[in-house]
């Protein structure tokens, strides 16, 4: 997944407000970020910016819907 411009940002930041556990972003590199943590969230949403391809993942269900909503909303 890629955030591609300020827009989408919000809508991510917001999103990830909403999700009530753990979501991580795991880089092609190896690295894991939990997006809750706020000593991680920052890196974690860089990578989402930046030329990687990182993976995201919800440890909730329910969060995880509210990612594939967020998803809807930027295609």
């Amino acid at each position: 997944m890629k955030i591609c411009n300020n827009d989408e940002l919000k809508l991510f930041e917001d999103t990830l407000e909403q999700c009530e556990h753990s979501v991580l972003v795991l880089t092609p590199e190896g690295d894991q970020y939990d997006l809750k943590n706020p000593m991680e969230k920052y890196l974690g949403i860089a990578s989402l910016i930046g030329d990687e391809d990182p993976e995201l993942f919800a440890s909730d269900s329910n969060d995880e819907m509210k990612l594939f909503n967020y998803l809807e909303k930027i295609a």
